[in-house]
């Protein structure tokens, strides 16, 4: 099954999708039930003007996860070359210059650098063993990104996946950001681009997008509605809303118990319960779950996210 849908800009997109999977009808709304998570598999999204403004304290998401990604996935030298393929072969006539995550086998005689666009190397994200568990299993999300002028300045991202909700404006960002460069070369505006998202499968996580959902005000009441009644909710038709009240009454029943945030046992479900209280419910709030003994190194709450806004970000990270 494939999915397409167009929208006015990248926040509106992120946005409907989240309401759709957070809260739509599997079967109608999303194709795909995982153990904590819903999806829409094979999904092709249309943004008709890629100018937007998204901070990242919504997202509870600091500067330090900015780095961390581009770090993993911009290869410097490689980005340098194909922006100055751009300049220098593109201009505003046709060609398609590809950053991906392969390596290029198979180099294009010169005179079709103008039809091909040249291809750019980006850095292969390596999975990595935490404990038990496997992080990134099946390699880098993110996969390539492509800039063409022709028949309409466009940028498309390919990945294998995001999860919506937590970290997928980020990845927007990373295309927004290689969009800007392409455009210092080509003269073009963002705001005259348009973004392609092709996505083998968009998540909601009923824990890890809830960043969204206790930012969203419609959303966090429509957790708050079903917090203690969650028998309400047909888990075979509704089952993201499922999931997103199930990670919502775990920070609730723990707020009810008192449990300090040093007492809580996964450090991923004590950051989110510590930034929710900082930035939603507020420092006097966060204070009453102050301390802890099981992990005293986690007792301490968090500090109000800054402000961090997509337009104030670039590749520095890699000195670019």
């Amino acid at each position: 099954m494939l999915h397409s849908m167009t929208f006015p800009d990248a926040n509106n997109m992120h946005d409907r999708l989240c309401w759709q999977m957070m809260k739509g009808q599997y079967g109608r709304d999303y194709d795909w039930v995982g153990g904590p998570e819903v999806g829409i598999s094979n999904l092709t999204l249309g943004v008709e003007s890629f100018a937007y403004e998204h901070n990242f304290a919504w997202d509870f998401q600091a500067k330090t996860r900015w780095a961390i990604m581009v770090r993993q996935y911009i290869d410097p030298l490689a980005l340098d070359d194909t922006l100055d393929r751009i300049g220098k072969y593109m201009g505003k006539r046709r060609g398609i210059t590809t950053l991906r995550m392969s390596p290029d086998t198979v180099s294009l005689p010169d005179e079709d650098e103008d039809q091909a666009g040249e291809q750019l190397q980006t850095n292969l994200v390596q999975h990595r063993v935490i404990g038990r568990r496997m992080s990134r299993r099946w390699g880098s999300c993110m996969l390539s990104l492509t800039y063409r002028n022709v028949p309409r300045p466009t940028v498309t991202l390919n990945s294998r996946t995001s999860y919506f909700g937590m970290l997928a404006m980020m990845d927007v960002t990373v295309a927004n950001v290689f969009a800007r460069m392409c455009g210092e070369q080509s003269g073009y505006d963002v705001g005259e681009m348009q973004f392609v998202w092709q996505l083998n499968l968009a998540q909601w996580h009923g824990f890890r997008s809830l960043a969204w959902a206790l930012t969203d005000e419609n959303a966090r009441a429509k957790l708050e509605a079903y917090v203690d009644r969650r028998d309400h909710i047909d888990n075979a038709t509704q089952a993201g809303l499922w999931r997103s009240v199930t990670g919502y009454r775990r920070l609730v029943r723990l707020d009810r118990e008192g449990v300090k945030y040093g007492d809580e046992k996964f450090a991923s479900a004590a950051r989110m319960r510590k930034r929710y209280h900082v930035e939603i419910l507020g420092r006097k709030y966060a204070a009453r779950f102050a301390g802890g003994t099981l992990n005293p190194s986690w007792g301490k709450p968090f500090e109000p996210l800054p402000d961090l806004w997509s337009q104030d970000l670039t590749f520095s990270p890699i000195g670019r």
